[in-house]
């Protein structure tokens, strides 16, 4: 059998037009898509499948990539209409696009082979509009086809379904490119392309809508678009438009079963399902339902890694969910939250029963959320949105919701309702029995100590301390909560030690309960003791194995904000200003989008990076961004008590403006002298930084002697209270007041003592004050390479041995053989000292020799006595 080709006669450009005739013609407002069509020419393989929905731009793109067919490739468009199609009917389409045209009409596909297997030239056969019905005959020959054909042969398909061909064998051959419906959405820049051929302008807001609502689906988007002004488009957004309806009525729905519509009517108000969940809902017939909507293509989207979950496109569900043929939905909702209860995601079963209109069911599994559900994702935003759409009365009708209501609440700082929740508490006295009496006041203590430390209250510690002797093993999730609240007591009153110990019990009971959340939530207080005592190296490894231990539990958290948060002040202490900036961003994003308070440290410390760049009016327009958002989440003014202006104070010292910044420092002090007050969690160091300032100041107008003989007091209390890294930057403070003073030698023997201990923390911070102050000074101590940060100034420092302390500062203890020495004052045997520190036996022991050695003496109780008359103990 031969196959006729063009003639030799004809010219290679008459051959190019006659192949282009069969093409259908680009749409009159076409965008290109390089992308796409890159992808599909820059992959050699036997077959480019381009599967997705109706409107996806298929035919378009395929008729593009016909258009650049190369010289030497002959071209075969056969437009299948989507219709039903024999092996015979192609094998007559083939023979006469290939110039052989034959009487016979019995064809089997070993005939279409032979045909095929007489091409010489590279060939490049598309199929625009595969058949939509299942057709096994069509598909078995096509798939011999693709397995036996000859290798010069190139098959382009179109299609709206999932061929039954061996698709994954053809992948793992490298012989299948496959684009389906995610790939073939517009992109935002392709979106501003098609805007500006239609000659519409938007808004920034208008635009994220359309490309949000729409998805990217290209009908859908062009549909939106005709003779639209930006007006007009916002309405059809909410509204709809006839055309688009018109559009998946005719396009999308049409030809369907009774029962197939039915389900997707159903489906289109499921925010996700899977196979099991549509058996449920759709009366044991949801996973055929199910695989008919995916081989058919009707816009469904999986959702996860693992082909469990899915959804619709959301303009089709929102389409649908418009429709006139849509019923009430209570039934399907009622049994997705039968469904999702039974599996335990109560989330979702709160949901579904709002959305069927039954409050009281929604309240009834509400009773079964737990505490450590209100730490994952957006669940507490979610919970507190529940609040406001259920009846208060329902809401309040169990001391289950009332408690967990004022744990969502304490978590967005919302601490004038969690006040109501405490009234609404107090309504179920008495309780029928002693027992439960004792409990119901032990949630109620709970609640209220913890309210108490986020107000800066000193009774937080009484009533955690009450509760914790009285509430059961049942309610451990409080008991811990009751301990990070006396952790952080403890750090704000400066027991580092005593805030230790009650760390290391809540971390203890929550690893007893298998709690991760728990366990990083008390981990967030330890790296900041860590912090506080001056070791921040240790406190960087920590952070960085908590962060991917939750991250291994839970994919969004107000957990993994809070540590991106901490993250950033780290790296913002060693001086790596980029990576801190990106952190305070990942963090503040995520805490913002789980509706957590601690949101607020990301504006704080982003303003704190740019104050010391001397970027004042970025750091101006983060500070009044964090007092917004505070208002607009109506966060008390007490939970975050005197933090802005001691930024505000902190900027108009590094701007000069020195009244300006005395001012806004002594509002901090007005704010706690003679109040009682504590300092609020995540900033625990705010009065002793608010005092170092002050001193700062007083150096700068004149005083050196006032600020030298506060700062030797401010070191000493430091020390003593072993905040280590604050005691450092004092000493920074104190060499360059010395050195105002005209104290030279003493200040170049405090600066390289300030420059020693800097080192060993690896903190940075201080430094950039005395660079923008004192340069020279520096330059001489800390000499610089070429291109040097300060950063690998101070590590330089460290490494090298004429830049030791003298030999009367190298009985200087670090802050981690301090605290071994506190245990062992204290009568700890080395195997608790191990345990209470999380570090091995022999390291407790090595330290114990470096203590003695550095003391001079030779045993345990040598070196206690020894400490005790320096005043370290």
């Amino acid at each position: 059998m031969s196959v006729r080709f063009i003639p030799d006669a004809l010219s290679a450009e008459a051959g190019a037009v006659e192949q282009l005739a069969s093409i259908p013609r680009l749409p009159p407002l076409h965008i290109d898509r390089p992308r796409l069509v890159r992808a599909l020419l820059d992959t050699d393989c036997r077959l480019r499948l381009i599967c997705a929905p109706a409107g996806f731009g298929k035919t378009v793109l395929m008729s593009e990539c016909a258009r650049l067919v190369p010289p030497g490739t002959r071209l075969v468009w056969l437009d299948l209409g989507g219709r039903a199609c024999t092996v015979q009917a192609l094998y007559g389409q083939l023979s006469d696009a290939l110039g052989e045209r034959t009487g016979k009409d019995d064809r089997s596909e070993n005939d279409m082979l032979a045909l095929l297997r007489q091409v010489r030239q590279p060939l490049w056969i598309m199929l625009d509009d595969y058949p939509r019905d299942y057709s096994p005959e069509l598909d078995a020959c096509i798939d011999m086809l693709l397995d036996m054909g000859p290798a010069q042969i190139s098959w382009w398909v179109s299609s709206r379904r999932q061929p039954a061909w061996k698709l994954p064998r053809l992948l793992l051959q490298g012989h299948l490119l496959e684009l389906e419906a995610e790939a073939l959405a517009f992109t935002a820049e392709e979106l501003e392309q098609l805007l500006s051929v239609h000659r519409l302008t938007l808004s920034s807001e208008t635009f994220q809508q359309l490309h949000h609502v729409m998805e990217g689906w290209p009908a859908g988007v062009c549909l939106m678009l005709l003779h639209a002004d930006e007006q007009a488009l916002r309405e059809r957004l909410v509204a709809g438009t006839p055309l688009l309806r018109d559009y998946v009525q005719r396009e999308v729905m049409a030809g369907l079963s009774d029962e197939v519509r039915r389900a997707m009517l159903a489906l289109a108000r499921m925010p996700r399902f899977s196979a099991e969940l549509c058996d449920h809902v759709l009366d044991g017939v949801g996973r055929e339902i199910l695989d008919i909507l995916k081989t058919l293509q009707l816009f469904i989207r999986q959702i996860d890694n693992c082909g469990e979950w899915f959804r619709l496109w959301k303009p089709l569900a929102l389409m649908l969910q418009r429709s006139a043929e849509t019923t009430a939905p209570t039934q399907a909702h009622l049994r997705a939250c039968q469904w999702f209860a039974s599996r335990g995601e109560m989330r979702e079963a709160v949901e579904h029963a709002l959305w069927a209109g039954q409050p009281e069911v929604a309240a009834n599994y509400l009773q079964r959320y737990g505490q450590e559900q209100l730490l994952i994702g957006d669940n507490v935003s979610r919970f507190l949105k529940w609040r406001s759409e259920l009846p208060q009365d329902l809401f309040a009708s169990t001391t289950r919701l009332i408690v967990l209501q004022g744990w969502a609440l304490i978590i967005s700082a919302r601490l004038d309702e969690v006040d109501d929740c405490l009234a609404e508490l107090a309504k179920f006295f008495p309780q029928p029995d002693a027992r439960r009496q004792a409990q119901l006041l032990a949630q109620w203590q709970a609640l209220r100590g913890f309210l108490a430390r986020l107000r800066g209250e000193p009774e937080a510690r009484q009533n955690c301390l009450q509760a914790l002797e009285v509430l059961s093993d049942h309610a451990w999730a409080q008991r811990v909560l009751c301990y990070q609240v006396l952790t952080q007591q403890a750090m704000a009153e400066g027991e580092l030690e005593l805030a230790q110990q009650y760390n290391s019990e809540g971390m203890k009971l929550a690893r007893l309960k298998g709690s991760v959340l728990y366990e990083v939530m008390l981990s967030v207080d330890r790296i900041q003791l860590l912090e506080l005592t001056g070791e921040f190296e240790r406190a960087v490894g920590v952070l960085n194995e908590t962060l991917q231990a939750l991250r291994d539990s839970v994919r969004r958290s107000p957990l993994i904000g809070r540590l991106q948060l901490l993250q950033g002040h780290l790296l913002a202490y060693q001086g790596l200003d980029e990576p801190a900036q990106e952190a305070y961003q990942l963090g503040k994003a995520e805490t913002e989008t789980c509706g957590d308070s601690y949101c607020f440290f990301g504006y704080v410390g982003l303003a704190e990076l740019a104050a010391r760049s001397h970027e004042f009016a970025c750091a101006y327009h983060w500070l009044r961004d964090a007092e917004r958002l505070s208002q607009w989440r109506h966060v008390p003014e007490a939970r975050f008590r005197g933090i802005l202006p001691l930024i505000n104070g902190v900027a108009w010292l590094h701007q000069g403006e020195l009244r300006k910044a005395r001012g806004a420092l002594y509002q901090v002090l007005e704010l706690y002298e003679g109040r009682g007050y504590l300092s609020p969690s995540g900033f625990y160091e705010l009065l002793p930084r608010v005092r170092r300032y002050l001193a700062v100041i007083d150096v700068l107008e004149g005083q050196p002697a006032r600020a030298i003989t506060a700062l030797r007091e401010q070191i000493e209390q430091n020390l003593l209270a072993q905040r280590l890294g604050l005691a450092c930057e004092c000493r920074f403070s104190l060499a360059e007041a010395l050195q105002a003073d005209g104290q030279v030698a003493e200040a170049e023997l405090e600066l390289r003592l300030a420059l020693s201990e800097a080192a060993r923390q690896h903190l940075v911070k201080p430094l950039y004050e005395l660079q923008y102050r004192q340069p020279q000074w520096l330059a001489r101590v800390l000499p610089a390479a070429k291109g040097e940060s300060l950063r690998q100034r101070l590590l330089s420092y460290e490494r090298e041995p004429e830049m030791t302390l003298p030999a009367a500062d190298e009985t200087v203890l670090s802050n981690r053989e301090l605290t071994v020495l506190r245990l062992i004052a204290q009568g700890c045997s080395n195997q608790e000292i191990a345990e209470q520190l999380f570090i091995s036996l022999h390291t407790v022991k090595t330290h114990a020799r470096r203590i003695n050695t550095k003391l001079g003496v030779a045993r345990r109780t040598q070196a206690v006595a020894k400490a005790k008359a320096l005043a370290w103990l």
